[in-house]
């Protein structure tokens, strides 16, 4: 039996190596290789082959290193590829899709989390073909012209058509009919004329007598609080830009340059701080604070162009019921920490890493609370790479905010109660459920940088388990700065770093009577006057005192809207949770039944 040869062949030789004795029945005569070697020419020395064997040896070392490396930055290639795919995906849903993040079908990720709890399902009862299912009725587009001053208008026939033409007698009113026109009456300005009569004595130099005349809110203003009032609703409600309320007054028959209307606006800050302060002392008392902020752009600041900079909110619990702005030139951890600097209690925010120092200083006294909406959204946008995983965690957040659903209207201590019986099981599944999931994907991918989202906030993000009065989301403080995303839409930017603090000022008033839902012109008329007649009554001027003392411009029917939103968003989430228990209902006993069976069955 002949051994085992390996060739090895270049352009000057075929080597062939015996890798195992040859057989020594063999026949002597058969040559084990023909020579490559010609007459007369030596072979090359042992040396030599063995040291060309492993300089190929070597060579093809480094082939398999080069392709391994090659293997690994094709997968980092790939990696990237992917991630590079999911934010270009996030950014076309967040141009052109939807911003609701509600899956319409969640699928049947519940069915992996509640097939091991379920022991036996009652079966729904049948519904009924005979009986029609209860049409919802239809939201009614009546106006409401309760709250409009009605004009009444008489319109009349000649008198001659008020006679008889056959017998000459009167005619008798039987009766009328009504036609309703709806008319609108710009507004207009007028200038008031204060005469102040002076007295004197003609023959005694005893002195001049006239009247003081009315007060102004700003000293040497021309303007009255009328006009300042619509001003700074204009801007800071309304968010008009001063240059087309400047076009406004043009058409109202007037023009009032805009460095004039900037120098009431910063006025009108400087005499409204003392309600600010107030109201943020107030925040500051509250113990629970929602936080967030959101950039503008500012003019001046120390380097060229632009710089960006931050409004911050604050917005406090129901007993203090105030939302107040900061501002800061950067998104530095010194804007909070100077705000927040004699705080004590929850604050919920995002995870932003300014607000670490809050919490882990040696003696902080502020506790964290993180968003589920934050770590509910890096889930949602992982859903095009990982979509069965991504649809168990969501169904699991889900159920988390379908307890809160029931426990809104619950009082503090019953909705503790009810997360504790509810909330905190589903939390510690899918806590087993991030775990595991965290073991088999890529950390860079965007599953994985969900998991790891959760697995660093999940000491905060189950903190308001503890207390009922706070809430699983931050979404609260979020909606307040949609005023601020609107405004800086419409304004662009701020004219000066200076303007700023006034801006937060001003938003902080103005978002006082939007929360407790004051007519906003009354409002800041009173509190413009109040305030430059008898500063020390500035307690009296906050949104939710004042309210009590001016029912009539309490907006009700903006309450009355909001209760009916409330009611049809209860509905609908509860028939939701109705049709989501008839699947589970339908799909939970099929689930058992397939685990049980044994792995042979069909």
């Amino acid at each position: 039996m002949p051994g085992n040869t390996l060739e090895i062949r270049d352009e000057h030789a075929i080597i062939q190596v015996m890798t195992t004795p040859p057989d020594r029945h063999a026949s002597p005569d058969l040559p084990l290789a023909a020579s490559p070697h010609p007459a007369g020419d030596a072979p090359p020395p042992p040396d030599a082959a063995e040291q060309r064997v492993q300089d190929l040896l070597a060579a093809l070392g480094q082939a398999n290193d080069a392709y391994e490396t090659l293997l690994r930055e094709n997968a980092s290639i790939k990696q990237e590829l992917e991630l590079l795919r999911q934010e270009l995906e996030r950014y076309r849903r967040y141009v052109y899709g939807r911003r609701s993040e509600r899956l319409a079908d969640p699928g049947q990720g519940h069915l992996f989390t509640l097939a091991d709890q379920v022991e036996d399902v009652p079966d729904a009862p049948p519904d009924d073909p005979a009986s029609p299912a209860p049409r919802k009725p239809r939201r009614s587009r009546k106006l409401d012209f309760s709250r409009l001053p009605q004009v009444r208008i008489e319109h009349d026939v000649p008198e001659a058509d008020k006679t008889c033409s056959c017998c000459g007698r009167p005619k008798a009113r039987i009766g009328e009919d009504e036609r309703r026109e709806l008319e609108f009456i710009p507004a207009k300005l007028e200038l008031r004329l204060h005469i102040l009569p002076k007295y004197a004595c003609s023959h005694c130099h005893d002195g001049v007598k006239s009247p003081a005349g009315p007060d102004r809110p700003l000293s040497g203003c021309i303007a009255g609080t009328g006009l300042l009032s619509q001003l700074l609703i204009s801007k800071f409600i309304d968010h008009l830009p001063l240059y087309r309320f400047e076009d406004i007054a043009v058409r109202y028959g007037l023009h009032l340059p805009r460095a004039t209307l900037c120098d009431w606006v910063r006025e009108s800050a400087e005499l409204l701080r003392p309600l600010y302060d107030l109201q943020k002392g107030l925040v500051l008392l509250s113990p629970v604070i929602w936080t967030d902020d959101t950039p503008v752009k500012a003019l001046g600041g120390d380097g060229p162009g632009s710089l960006t900079a931050r409004f911050w909110l604050y917005h406090g619990d129901e007993a203090h019921p105030y939302d107040v702005y900061d501002f800061t030139t950067s998104r530095k951890r010194d804007g909070p920490a100077t705000f927040l600097a004699e705080y004590a209690g929850y604050l919920q925010a995002d995870a932003y890493s300014g607000y670490d120092g809050l919490y882990l200083g040696p003696q902080s006294v502020i506790r964290e609370v993180a968003c589920w909406a934050h770590a509910r959204r890096k889930f949602y946008d992982a859903r095009s790479s990982s979509p069965g995983n991504a649809a168990l965690i969501l169904e699991a957040v889900g159920r988390l905010y379908e307890v809160e659903d029931r426990a809104r209207d619950l009082s503090v201590e019953a909705r503790q109660a009810l997360r504790a019986r509810e909330s905190v099981p589903i939390l510690e599944r899918l806590r087993g459920d991030i775990d595991r999931l965290t073991e088999q994907v890529l950390p860079k991918s965007g599953l994985g940088q969900a998991l790891t989202y959760a697995r660093n906030q999940w000491a905060a993000l189950c903190r308001y388990i503890e207390d009922g009065r706070l809430t699983i989301d931050n979404n609260v403080s979020e909606r307040r700065l949609r005023d601020q995303a609107i405004g800086r839409k419409n304004w662009l930017f701020l004219g000066s770093v200076d303007a700023g603090p006034r801006a937060a000022v001003l938003s902080t008033v103005m978002a006082g009577a939007k929360r407790h839902l004051l007519e906003p012109w009354a409002y800041v008329k009173d509190v413009l006057m109040t305030l430059s007649v008898d500063p020390d009554r500035v307690a009296d001027l906050l949104p939710d005192r004042w309210g009590q003392s001016h029912p009539e411009h309490v907006l009700t029917h903006r309450l009355e809207e909001s209760r009916e939103r409330a009611r049809r968003r209860d509905a609908r989430r509860a028939d939701r949770r109705k049709g989501k228990c008839d699947r589970e209902r339908a799909d939970v006993p099929a689930a058992v039944a397939q685990r049980a069976a044994p792995p042979w069955a069909p």
